[in-house]
């Protein structure tokens, strides 16, 4: 389109709005050089005189039937259904994130009953839940009576109350235990529902606190679905959005893929930022408002980087005028040890951070924008320009309250902490026994493992997705066991109230299917597969 001068002058009084357009070349509608749409209710009503437009001949509507259809209520109100009903409704009306609707059904367990770390199918078979859903399911599947009990008692109060247009109790109480949570000054919080509008905001607050346009994030990184989180986002799920990708630069990992920055860690961080510094220069500090990062990536490997890089980063930040901003969604309330991932690095305060999942254990949706004094004083009095219609929601807000507290009044971490040794244990002997595996870890109760090629490399690479990756998945749901991967990688992440005996049955029935799978894989292999990939 032709590039357009637009003016506008307004007359209080009559509301009326003329605008002056000025095209280098005629335009294909052919506007008027000057029109005047008197505006009568500022909502869309529009009158245009004078030339106005010139399109030819309409097309003429092809008219449908635009009634409701009639509605089985009987059929709605009934408590069960019968199975096949259920499958056909699937099949007819459901469509899947990510996947497509055939793949997505061909290996989802159809769940009658979910409890503590266990789902049950309709036949009646069990399966360890070795990803937390998206690890998200942090106090299992059974709802802790505290929790319901919060849940009840704001449903039969206040369940619900549009954005700011009311104050609630709950909203009010959760930012205040949340304020004395967290370390610092980090005493302000913005709620959402997502872990990705979430991180939304945190770029929408970023770009306008500073005044600058540009956000940095890393390749091995994930922060969510939406348009401008899969901008932010690294990983080959951004590829989908790289047209619309404005204001969005990558920087290298302290962990890559396919080499490392030098064999010592300390050695690999200061050269990885080293590299980041260079970068800031070239980009221009003065036009980046933030770097956003995970604190341990978290789908893309569950990876640890260095004290030094992360305190390196938090020192370049504050060179420059940046805002450190954290993403905590996976790593939040608990998952790794600690409250939050970023208490792994001394010393390291972000500016914002951003929290979902763990909050609320996914017995309801919330999630978080956490920021510093500075931050929060800014918005007293000036608008953040973020919401939507279920910001702040009471019921999410009273789950969430609930949750953190029994967080706290059960000691997660200090379990975590303790059974991170009984899988780090386990972790240890399924690498050392199986040739298809290249490396583990293990941060909490955050882990997984990657998968390794005949020639002792990756099985593939970040971008790609083999028929080995579905046939693990289908192996270990064999073995009763709900997995999560990402491309290479096979997370082990579940609830963290799971217990030792759990744990260890847990990797008895990966173990089971690794096995399967090492034959499958390295079945015509002459070489010892054993010594493959150690």
């Amino acid at each position: 389109m032709a590039s357009a001068a637009l003016m506008f002058r307004g007359m209080a009084r009559s509301r009326t709005v003329h605008y002056v357009r000025t095209y280098n070349v005629a335009h294909p509608l052919q506007y008027s050089t000057s029109t005047t749409r008197p505006d009568k209710t500022g909502y869309g009503f529009s009158v245009i005189k004078g030339e106005g437009y010139n399109i030819g001949n309409r097309p003429q509507l092809k008219p449908q039937d635009n009634s409701s259809g009639t509605v089985d209520l009987a059929k709605h109100k009934a408590t069960t259904w019968p199975r096949e009903d259920t499958i056909a409704a699937f099949k007819d009306h459901a469509l899947f994130s990510w996947g497509s609707q055939e793949g997505s059904m061909a290996t989802a367990v159809h769940v009658k009953e979910t409890k503590g770390v266990w789902w049950y199918d309709h036949d009646g078979r069990d399966y360890i839940d070795w990803g937390s859903g998206a690890v998200c399911s942090n106090l299992g599947h059974t709802m802790p009576q505290p929790i319901k009990d919060a849940i009840n008692a704001q449903i039969d109060t206040v369940p619900f109350v549009y954005g700011d247009t009311g104050l609630v109790d709950v909203r009010a109480r959760l930012s205040a235990l949340l304020a004395e949570l967290c370390p610092a000054d980090l005493n302000g919080f913005l709620y959402a529902s997502s872990g990705a509008e979430a991180n939304e905001g945190a770029i929408r607050l970023a770009r306008s606190y500073t005044g600058r346009n540009k956000i940095m994030s890393r390749y091995r990184s994930y922060h969510g679905g939406t348009t401008s989180t899969l901008n932010l986002t690294g990983d080959p799920r951004k590829w989908v959005t790289d047209p619309f990708s404005v204001g969005f630069v990558k920087m290298l990992d302290p962990c890559p893929y396919n080499f490392e920055w030098d064999a010592n860690p300390q050695a690999a961080a200061e050269k990885c930022l080293d590299a980041l510094h260079e970068q800031i220069l070239a980009e221009g500090s003065n036009t980046i408002a933030a770097i956003h990062v995970e604190s341990i990536t978290g789908s893309n490997g569950w990876l640890m980087p260095h004290p030094t890089y992360m305190q390196g980063v938090r020192a370049l930040c504050d060179q420059y005028g940046i805002l450190m901003v954290i993403d905590e969604v996976m790593t939040g309330f608990g998952r790794t040890g600690t409250m939050f991932g970023y208490q792994h690095f001394e010393g390291v305060v972000p500016d914002m951070f951003t929290f979902a999942k763990g909050s609320t254990a996914a017995y309801a949706p919330l999630s978080g924008i956490g920021v510093r004094q500075p931050i929060l004083d800014h918005y007293k009095s000036n608008p953040t320009g973020y919401g939507s219609t279920y910001s702040a929601h009471p019921l999410s807000c009273a789950v969430a309250y609930a949750t953190v507290k029994h967080i706290l009044d059960i000691d997660l971490c200090t379990h975590v902490q303790a059974m991170s040794v009984v899988m780090q244990e386990e972790m240890q002997q399924l690498v050392e026994k199986h040739p298809s595996i290249k490396a583990g870890r293990v941060v909490g109760l955050a882990g997984g493992f990657d998968l390794c090629g005949r020639d002792g490399n990756y099985m593939m690479q970040m971008h790609e997705q083999t028929a080995e990756i579905g046939l693990l998945k289908n192996l270990l749901l064999e073995q009763g066991v709900i997995g999560v991967f990402r491309g290479n990688f096979a997370q082990c992440c579940p609830p963290l109230i799971i217990t030792e005996d759990e744990i260890r049955e847990g990797f008895k029935r990966v173990d089971r299917a690794m096995t399967k799978f090492d034959n499958h894989y390295f079945g015509a292999v002459e070489s010892d597969p054993a010594q493959a990939c150690k």
